[in-house]
């Protein structure tokens, strides 16, 4: 498994994660009605990456858990984890609840039906103001609703099988202090590939400088399914639906592998179609890289015409089976290769 891995702050990422925690504080001081003396106060977000796995198996905190869903310009889910401390405090001032009354339940470990509805309440407020930061601050149209099941974790409701492990997520740490009882850890996981079209860039990660990929191919749906079974820590991988498009992306440094699926041709080639594969046969930088080339219904005489052409990298091999097993032999982690 994936250890968490810091990942490297720049001024955009910063001034995303600070606006989103401003706006979480405000937002909570606001509904609890505090005045300065009593001000709730939340830590700067420090940024990981991490499996889902990895942090269930870390974590271990009575917690809540809110699971937001995400749709319009993002399908996903994101997830919150307050400790429980902290969802009964919360809850307790929400409701103003005397402050004996308060350390009686957090004393008890309590977490009732009232308490349980009140931290709805502020959980249903925060996921509000996210949804709005996340839109203001970002300009895409992300939708988010929350789902907050009463459910303490650990939990056998809420194990690993219950989340999404598409990909890796940015674990955004840090420590919200309450007057009069101290500070407590409040995590939001979510989905790379969220947060960096959200952000408009590609996280970078101490200690790792990954591989790059090309893939080409007008299937829109084969982009995303490449993209999600290759992606990872270690490979970024980067998709066109025009060929020509790819081309000048061949001099990015640390490119490992290139994939054109070109779901169709026609032979004998059409005009189009024979200029295309020339000027790739007579590209120099793709003749010093390994590159999987195939299309729809490929066959051995039509590959061999292909190769004729100089694209000696040519296969009849279905592209979506058989591209991402290729790929990853020039993609792997060295740390995880096998050893003689």
């Amino acid at each position: 498994m994936e250890k968490p891995v810091r990942i490297i702050e720049n001024e955009k990422i910063r001034t995303f994660n600070d606006k989103v925690k401003n706006g979480l504080e405000h937002a909570l001081n606001f509904m609890l009605g505090t005045n300065e003396e009593g001000k709730v106060q939340i830590s700067h977000f420090e940024p990981f990456l991490m499996p889902i796995e990895a942090y269930i198996g870390a974590y271990k905190k009575q917690s809540v858990l809110i699971r937001i869903y995400s749709d319009k310009d993002y399908s996903g889910e994101l997830y919150w984890f307050f400790e429980l401390k902290t969802a009964v405090i919360l809850g307790g001032l929400l409701r103003m609840v005397p402050i004996t009354s308060l350390e009686e339940k957090l004393a008890k470990g309590e977490f009732d039906a009232v308490d349980q509805d009140a931290f709805g309440e502020v959980g249903n407020q925060l996921s509000g103001i996210l949804d709005r930061a996340f839109r203001t601050l970002t300009k895409k149209n992300i939708h988010l609703r929350m789902d907050f099941n009463k459910v303490i974790y650990p939990s056998a409701s809420i194990g690993v099988q219950s989340f999404q492990r598409t990909e890796e997520y940015v674990v955004l740490l840090a420590t919200v202090t309450i007057p009069k009882h101290g500070g407590q850890k409040l995590t939001l996981l979510l989905p790379r590939s969220l947060y960096e079209v959200m952000l408009n860039l590609e996280v970078s990660l101490q200690g790792i400088d990954p591989k790059n990929v090309l893939v080409y191919s007008p299937d829109e749906s084969m982009r995303e399914n490449i993209q999600k079974s290759l992606n990872s820590r270690y490979t970024k991988v980067w998709v066109f639906d025009q060929a020509d498009d790819l081309l000048p992306a061949l001099d990015k440094p640390r490119l490992s592998a290139v994939g054109f699926d070109f779901k169709k041709l026609s032979f004998p080639l059409q005009l189009q179609d024979q200029i295309l594969l020339k000027r790739l046969a007579s590209n120099r930088a793709l003749g010093k890289l390994p590159y999987f080339l195939t299309w729809e219904g490929a066959t051995e005489a039509e590959v061999d015409e292909v190769k004729k052409l100089g694209l000696s990298g040519a296969t009849s091999g279905n592209f979506a089976a058989n591209f991402p097993l290729w790929c990853s032999s020039f993609t792997q982690d060295p740390s995880k290769k096998s050893s003689p």
